[in-house]
């Protein structure tokens, strides 16, 4: 700011001051203006040059505070743990008893720990939150809500560095082993033998040994790499059994599931299959059984657990038909219309389909855990080819969430 217009605000300062809006008559208004526009003696350059300076300085002093406002005035994610409704506190330690435990958080991600498994929710922000697992395995489904989806697990020297993905993880404090089971999406693990980081892709496996200093990792349908640093003489550790599941990705289930025989005491069945992690193996079996005939015998548990195992093999249109079956055979409700919208949206890239289930999702239950979620999924939906339709989702999940993880999007879909 120079100093000529600095003067010209100092004589409506004072012009202002001396007259006031209310008592003031037409003469001394006039007279006030004149004295604002009327022309100011030049100022020496070097005076003015300091005066562009100051208002350089000012202006971008304004432009961070203002970055820091917008920054903070979302809030950070905020989560419950189990069926309790009241808020998780970060920083405080989680533990699962005999049962599983779940973990929602505002955004839609969950996290289910294993019995026994220990972990501790060391941080959370606007677009995620840090996970630490002191021992124990998790399965992760998180929601990739933004484009800068900020969530970080942490086991031990390892980190697994996330954006919307479905994945297990278990961490060994004891034998120093840690290992990561890809469902969904992609993730980068970083830690020792892992160099800068290895991404991890659907159907792979990935085991290290700190302890034997031993890096394995398996792939989809193929034998496990194994490598070990520095390598020891001797046969091969290449393993053709993996490990034992990390976690079922429907551990979480309310609903129990009936036992069933399998196809052969020789050859695994496609539930036995899918509760170790191998989903494209527990596919092609259900898929031999008669996967028509299975969703027609399955239980409604069943059914999810299936409709689970075909999505993270990458068959959306089987994924859909067991929840399907679902709903038209045990009168399902809420949680798969969500599930067959997240499909259609995610994996059979049919934005239209996906807005007609998130909406039955919400007609059906309109105050579930996924309602914020449904509504601000719909809302991405909707504001990239019906604009009307978003700004009147926007309100509405204002209304409801003014502080809910889509609230920024909501509030730049209403922006003039």
């Amino acid at each position: 700011m120079d100093d000529e217009m600095k003067q010209r605000l100092e004589r409506l300062g004072r012009a202002v001051a001396d007259v006031s809006d209310a008592s003031a008559d037409r003469g001394a208004l006039d007279a006030a203006r004149s004295r604002f526009l009327a022309p100011t003696p030049q100022a020496p350059e070097s005076a003015r040059r300091k005066g562009i300076v100051a208002g350089l300085a000012l202006a971008a002093a304004c432009a961070g505070a203002f970055a820091l406002y917008v920054a903070t005035r979302t809030p950070a994610l905020s989560f419950t743990v189990g069926a309790s409704p009241v808020q998780g506190v970060a920083g405080d330690w989680i533990a699962a008893g005999e049962t599983s435990l779940g973990l929602r958080f505002s955004e839609g991600s969950a996290l289910t720990l294993a019995p026994g498994a220990r972990v501790r929710v060391t941080e959370t922000n606007p677009r995620g939150a840090a996970v630490l697992i002191e021992s124990g395995a998790v399965h992760a489904e998180i929601t990739h809500a933004h484009d800068d989806t900020r969530w970080a697990l942490r086991a031990g020297p390892f980190e697994v560095r996330i954006t919307g993905t479905a994945f297990d993880a278990r961490w060994d404090p004891a034998t120093e082993t840690f290992e990561v089971a890809m469902m969904e999406g992609s993730v980068i693990a970083t830690g020792p033998l892992l160099r800068e980081g290895r991404a991890l892709v659907p159907g792979e496996r990935l085991r290290v040994s700190v302890r034997e200093s031993k890096l394995e990792i398996q792939e989809a349908r193929t034998a496990t790499k194994s490598t070990n640093e520095p390598a020891p003489p001797g046969p091969s550790s290449v393993q053709t059994n993996p490990s034992a599941p990390i976690l079922s990705p429907s551990a979480s289930a309310a609903m129990p599931v009936a036992p069933v025989p399998e196809e052969s005491s020789a050859q695994p069945g496609w539930r036995e299959l899918a509760s170790a992690g191998k989903y494209k193996d527990a596919l092609a079996a259900a898929e031999r059984a008669g996967f028509s005939q299975e969703v027609e015998r399955a239980s409604a548990a069943d059914l999810f657990a299936l409709a689970d195992a075909a999505r993270f093999a990458g068959s959306p249109a089987r994924a859909r038909e067991a929840l399907m079956a679902a709903r038209r055979r045990f009168g399902d409700r809420g949680r798969s219309a969500f599930l067959i919208g997240k499909i259609a949206a995610d994996q059979q890239r049919s934005p239209g389909e996906a807005a007609t289930w998130f909406e039955t999702y919400l007609r059906e239950e309109p105050g579930g855990q996924l309602a914020e979620q449904a509504l601000g999924r719909l809302l991405e939906i909707r504001r990239r080819g019906d604009p009307a339709a978003a700004r009147a989702i926007a309100k509405r999940y204002l209304a409801r969430y003014p502080q809910g993880a889509y609230a920024a999007l909501a509030r730049s879909v209403l922006e003039p």
